[in-house]
């Protein structure tokens, strides 16, 4: 059993992986890892609900854009699964080319998501993550770059507390692009206006490339976002597990 560990800014997104798919995940915040006998008592507490034991883990992989908190996950592996974790870097991802200036300074939750749907598809590709940050990557024949959005729980957190007069909402569609309240007004702007952005984003890159891709989202609000978005197509909440699970995969076959 593989363990694999998505670790974000504000959530970190652990699965666990029997060599073909993802069989179990859990989701925590980020902020509650501190150490790592505080990462043991969370993974013990999954894995009794889920009827799995610590010691059926035989491998650990981790994805992680908070540097600050990789020593915690070396540790854990270390001192209580025995073996030593493997973290994904794009350099080690030669089996895709990065058309890109600085691919070591991608995110490996991005780099992540570009490897499993090299593996899934084998076509072009666009990829909507949806974190802290809302991502867009293109795969074509090779990695081609995208883009960083602004999510919306940050936008209207931003108004919330830039602003002395408009409330925090919920990250719901409205029922009309037209809000008849402060709540909708906000509600209309940050959703349906993220919504847009993203599919004139897809158009540009389509345009700009001269070609169709198939159009994926992830993470959070990917389902939400799926439901309104003209250009997503499917909505694939394992993605960035899937991708952690076949990097170690590949990584391993080749040592």
């Amino acid at each position: 059993m593989l363990l694999v560990a998505d670790v974000g800014n504000t959530q970190t997104l652990l699965g666990l992986w029997d060599g073909k798919k993802i069989i179990e995940r859990w989701r925590i915040g980020t902020s509650n890892i501190a150490t790592e006998d505080e990462l043991l008592i969370h993974v013990n507490h999954f894995l009794d609900f889920s009827n799995n034991a610590l010691d059926e883990i035989k491998g650990f992989c981790v994805a992680s854009v908070v540097p600050s908190l990789n020593n915690i996950f070396r540790y854990f592996s270390i001192r209580y699964l025995k073996i030593k974790p493997l973290f994904v870097e794009t350099k080690d991802v030669t089996w895709i080319d990065w058309n890109v200036k600085t691919p070591n300074d991608m995110g490996a939750d991005r780099v992540s998501n570009v490897v499993a749907a090299k593996e899934l598809f084998k076509k072009d590709v666009i990829i909507v993550d949806f974190g802290t940050a809302i991502t867009l990557d293109i795969l074509s024949n090779l990695y081609e770059g995208g883009s960083i959005l602004i999510s919306p729980h940050v936008a209207i957190r931003s108004l919330f507390s830039n602003t002395a007069k408009l409330p925090s909402v919920d990250e719901r569609i409205p029922t009309s692009s037209i809000g008849k309240d402060t709540i909708t007004n906000i509600q209309s702007g940050v959703i349906f206006g993220t919504a847009f952005a993203i599919d004139g984003l897809i158009e540009q890159y389509e345009f700009e490339l001269s070609k169709k891709f198939k159009v994926i989202s992830t993470g959070g609000h990917g389902k939400m976002f799926s439901k309104i978005s003209s250009k997503i197509e499917e909505y694939l909440p394992d993605l960035t597990l899937s991708g952690i699970s076949i990097y170690f995969s590949k990584k391993a076959h080749k040592q």
